[in-house]
Order: structure tokens, then C-alpha cells, then sequence
């Protein structure tokens, strides 16, 4: 790390402090401040704390000038550093993250994602010296996955592992032809190893962008004429998976949009027996109200001749005369 970065920025509740204050007595507001350290800032603070657009200046001699949260470089700015390099892009909890562009010392740019101050992600590393152009995925500051590597009169088209190309690729020569084939590796003796090579940029061959010690073999298959339909697509970064937290929100989603439609469904289903209910009682109502009377049972033949007998009876005595129904009378008493 040069020096001054994301180290040895003073605290911001000592030295001399000239600006806004709150209630609490705290820095808050515009202010500056001459540090112990002999560090220097002037911004915004907030609660005592740097938080919002400052500039900071360190002693020896880097400068940060840019958006603060909490006490540390957090969003956009620029941070230029003592050997001539700077930055200019994303910071996240006082580290390089996000987009970014790098301006090395020596000329070299690097434009493209960074995460925890390193490349990671999609970028392009352009060497002055040469004009090569590396392009690709890059983790933990090495191009590594798919890539291109362009030169002044044909593209290199590959995979790459901690800046080297390996196995299967192509050159294209742009309107002419493509020569198909692969890279193998070859370590030099008493050379050291992958892993202790190309770790800073000055150690890359400014000329075609590889780490001294390792022989690099192309290994030419074939050629065929040149067709734009031939040439490999540019790399592109893999999908990342859905995170923990928004799984989660889809499944809490998920779940209530679930219970939401179950008790939908339980008013609609009590809102159908209520009617059913409803109009099974019409139903009842009505069947009741235009049911058949029951049939009357027959009478026997011998009630018949009995109701006949006594109707005749009754008949014989209501057409008598009245003095014969008196005489009858009196002979009864």
C-alpha cells in the first residue's frame, strides 16, 4: 500500500480544530484541522466525525479529495500518492472498490472494478511503454479466466491464469488470417516460482504484459482465413448467484403472498356456504311450502256400509213429520 493510504489519518477528536460545532460541542459542519501528526484536513464533519466532502493532506505528501462516511473515505474521489500514481473512482470502507481507474507511475492505467483495493472484476490494463492492451476478468489483481491480449497488429485471444495465458486460443490478424492453437508453460531452472512472480506491476514485461521466469510455448494447430464470425466473443463477467439476503426476502415474499391467497381463498369459500346455506333454507322453504299432501287411506268396505247406513238413518229422520218425532219422544220418556 503507498504511503498514506487508508493509514495514519489522525483522530478527529484531537489537535487543533477550527469550525462549526453542536450542541454537544462536537465537530459538526465545515470545519478544518491541523492533526498531532502533522496531517491536515478541511471538510465536512458530522457528530465529530469526517463525513461528506473533504480534502485531506497527509504529511507525507498523498492527498485524498473526495466523499467521507464515518470517519473514513467512503464513495467517490480522487486520491493522488506520493510516487505520482493516483486514483480516481469508488471507495468503500476506506479501500479502492467499485469502479475505478488507476494511473500507475510509470504511465500504465488500469480501468474497471476493484473490491478490498484490489482488481477484481471486469478491466482493462493499458501499457504506455508498448500501447499493449490486457483485457478481461480480473481476480485478486490477475488476469485470470477469459481475456484478450491486443497489440499493434493482431489480438491474442485466451485464458489466462495470474497474468499467463494457457491452453487453447487464438491470434488474429485482423483481414488476413487466424492462427489457432495453445500455450503450455515451461519454468526456467533456478528461476522462482508462479506464485513469487508478477505480484506488483512493476514486475510485468511493460512489452507484452508477462512476469519474467516462466517461458511461455504457443503451439500452432491451424490456420484458417479471417472471419469476423471466427473471432471469439469479449470476455464478460459470470452471473453472480442471488444473494443470501434478497433469497430470503424472496422467500418471506413468497410466504406471505401464500398466506395472503389462503385467506383469500377462506373468505371466499365461507362467503359460498353462507349462501349455500342460505339457499338451502329457501329451498327447504319452498319444497314445504309446494309439497304434495299425503294421500288419504281408503276406507274399508265395512266403514263404507256403516257411514252409508247411518247417513240414510239421519236422512229417514229429518224428513219425518214433526208429530211423529214427538210422539217418539214422549214414549222414550
Amino acid at each position: 500500500m503507498n504511503e498514506g493510504e487508508g493509514e495514519g489519518e489522525g483522530d478527529d477528536t484531537i489537535g487543533e480544530y477550527e469550525g462549526e460545532r453542536n450542541a454537544l460541542k462536537q465537530r459538526h459542519g465545515k470545519g478544518r484541522a491541523l492533526l498531532p501528526n502533522m496531517d491536515y484536513y478541511a471538510g465536512r464533519y458530522k457528530e465529530g466525525l469526517r463525513h461528506g466532502l473533504g480534502h485531506y493532506i497527509f504529511k507525507g505528501g498523498a492527498q485524498y479529495e473526495g466523499q467521507y462516511k464515518e470517519g473514513i473515505k467512503d464513495g467517490k474521489g480522487i486520491f493522488y500518492y506520493p510516487d505520482g500514481s493516483k486514483y480516481l473512482g469508488e471507495w468503500k470502507n476506506d479501500k479502492r472498490h467499485g469502479k475505478g481507474k488507476y494511473k500507475y507511475s510509470r504511465g500504465d492505467v488500469y480501468d474497471g472494478d476493484w473490491e478490498n483495493d484490489e482488481r477484481q472484476g471486469l478491466g482493462t490494463y493499458t501499457y504506455k511503454q508498448s500501447g499493449v492492451v490486457m483485457f478481461g476478468v480480473w481476480n485478486k489483481g490477475k488476469l485470470e479466466g477469459p481475456g484478450k491480449i491486443t497489440y499493434p497488429k493482431y489480438t491474442f485471444h485466451g485464458n489466462f491464469i495470474r497474468n499467463l495465458p494457457i491452453g487453447q486460443g487464438c491470434y488474429v490478424f485482423e483481414n488476413y488470417c487466424i492462427q489457432e492453437g495453445y500455450y503450455v508453460h515451461v519454468q526456467k531452472e533456478k528461476t522462482p516460482s508462479l506464485e513469487q512472480i508478477g505480484e506488483e506491476e512493476e514486475n510485468l514485461s511493460p512489452r507484452e504484459g508477462y512476469p519474467p521466469g516462466v517461458k511461455l510455448e504457443w503451439r500452432p494447430r491451424r490456420i484458417i482465413p479471417y472471419s469476423k464470425e471466427k473471432i471469439p466473443p469479449d470476455p464478460t463477467l459470470p452471473e453472480k448467484p442471488p444473494s443470501i439476503v434478497s433469497s430470503l426476502e424472496d422467500t418471506q415474499n413468497i410466504q406471505q403472498a401464500t398466506e395472503n391467497n389462503e385467506n383469500e381463498d377462506k373468505k371466499s369459500v365461507a362467503s359460498i356456504e353462507t349462501v349455500n346455506v342460505d339457499e338451502r333454507k329457501d329451498s327447504i322453504a319452498n319444497k314445504e311450502e309446494h309439497a304434495l299432501k299425503p294421500i288419504p287411506e281408503e276406507p274399508s268396505p265395512e266403514t263404507i256400509t256403516n257411514e252409508e247406513s247411518q247417513e240414510s238413518t239421519n236422512q229417514a229422520l229429518t224428513n219425518q213429520p214433526e208429530d211423529d218425532y214427538s210422539k217418539k219422544t214422549s214414549l222414550v220418556k
